[in-house]
């Protein structure tokens, strides 16, 4: 028997779990929120920090506040996505009502968390995703003109 003293090169902490699209939100998914950098906290709102960059890819990170009907738990449904791209990514769907757009995402990893307070924890989930989806029509199929970001992949 061999001692847990060694140092194990594989580690299962935080690992991210590659996912479908459409397995994972199989309800769909709708965008709340525009497109905005995740930046560093510094504690000055007229001074934000330099935007974060993603330590497993060294992409900028981008945020975008989603609603997701497939959530069981109301309190859980509407939750922040990080986009990971050097550029902005752009929507490449029009909105269906102010500030709502049903949006497709490409690259979804999800990783597992624990979340909660004292004796109320929970697992909970950090979603990530490399971009936008090609454009969808309103019957659901795509139109393959849109790009995922502002420029050519």
């Amino acid at each position: 028997m061999t001692t847990a003293n060694k140092k194990n090169s594989f580690t299962r902490r935080g690992f991210r779990f590659r996912v479908e699209f459409a397995e994972y939100f199989g309800m769909g998914l709708y965008q709340t929120s525009d497109v905005r950098p995740d930046t560093e906290y510094t504690g000055d709102p007229n001074r934000p920090g330099p935007q974060r960059r993603d330590l497993v890819t060294g992409l900028l990170q981008w945020k975008v506040g989603v609603m997701d009907p497939g959530e069981e738990n109301p309190r859980r449904a509407s939750y922040e996505i990080v986009l990971l791209s050097d550029t902005e990514p752009v929507p490449t769907t029009q909105e269906i009502a102010p500030n709502v757009r049903p949006i497709e995402l490409t690259g979804i990893t999800v990783e597992p968390r624990l979340a909660g307070d004292g004796q109320f924890k929970y697992v909970s989930k950090a979603v990530r995703a490399s971009g936008y989806a090609p454009g969808q029509s309103a019957s659901g199929r795509g139109t393959g003109s849109a790009s995922g970001s502002k420029s050519a992949s």
